[in-house]
This record gives structure tokens, sequence and C-alpha cells, in this order.
């Protein structure tokens, strides 16, 4: 909200985050989507697809575990985020594994 983007009032979230990150996004008044796992336990990638491109208007965010609460890193998270950046969202990566983050990655790489 502080973007001055009030219409864009969606948060997508998915079902392996913390119960911090949905929350902050009901306490602040956005509607929650909420996007499943894949066969291995990783983010659907397909959902997030097909839930970004229907929202397209109104996404804001995506919040991200990251690494993953089940301790992996998730090879599409490239993609997933940049899935969000094109639909007009922003990217906000759980900062609760930040330490497992650093020397491995960066946020600057994948887009968050």
């Amino acid at each position: 909200m502080a973007t001055g983007n009030h219409h864009r009032n969606v948060c997508i979230i998915h079902v392996s985050t913390r119960g911090t990150n949905p929350a902050s996004v009901a306490m602040c008044g956005m509607k929650i989507i909420t996007v499943g796992t894949d066969s291995k336990g990783n983010i659907n990638i397909e959902e997030i697809r097909k839930d970004a491109e229907a929202n397209k208007e109104y996404v804001y965010a995506l919040m991200v575990s990251y690494p993953s609460t089940h301790g992996v890193y998730e090879e599409g998270i490239d993609e997933i985020c940049k899935i969000i950046l094109d639909n007009g969202g922003q990217v906000y990566m759980d900062g609760a594994n930040m330490n497992a983050q650093v020397g491995l990655t960066s946020l600057g790489w994948n887009g968050a």
C-alpha cells in the first residue's frame, strides 16, 4: 500500500510458508491466494503462473520462504519471481532463513 497502488490488494502465498506470512497479509486487509506444492513439495510454478495472470491487475506481491520450509533451495525460484514481476507484483522473500542464504544466493539474483 505504501507504493500508492491501492487497487493491488492480492498477495500470493504458498501453502508451506510460515504462518506469520498469511497473518501479516490478513492484518493489512489484503486478499490471500494460496498456491500448492508439486509432487516434490516445491512451490507449484504452474499454479503461481495461473493465479498471477488471472489477477495481474490486482497482484501486489508474492510472499515466499526461501530456502523453503522443507529446507531446499527451489530450483524454480528465478522463474517464480519473474512470473510475479511480469504481472506487476513484487516479491517478498521471508527473512527467517536469511542465514542460509548468505554466501549461497542473493536476493538480487532472483528478483526478490
